[in-house]
């Protein structure tokens, strides 16, 4: 199953439950600015992740563009 860290507080309820209706395991509900990549999909845990989930997105386009080239 696919895991993803999501927003805490009031917004967590929400944006869990509609991840966990499509099969996701969230593995955290705490607001720390981590990240996480599981596969093809990358979460931050809140606004604090902006900077940490870009650079894991860079990362992952250029491994991804790596892998078919």
């Amino acid at each position: 199953m696919p895991r993803a860290r999501c927003l805490p507080g009031r917004l967590q309820s929400l944006v869990a439950d509609l991840l966990r209706e499509q099969g996701l395991n969230v593995i955290d509900d705490r607001m720390t600015g981590q990240v996480h990549q599981d596969r093809g999909l990358l979460t931050g845990d809140s606004p604090l992740a902006s900077n940490a989930l870009g650079l894991l997105a860079a990362d992952a386009l250029v491994e991804a563009t790596r892998d078919e080239g």
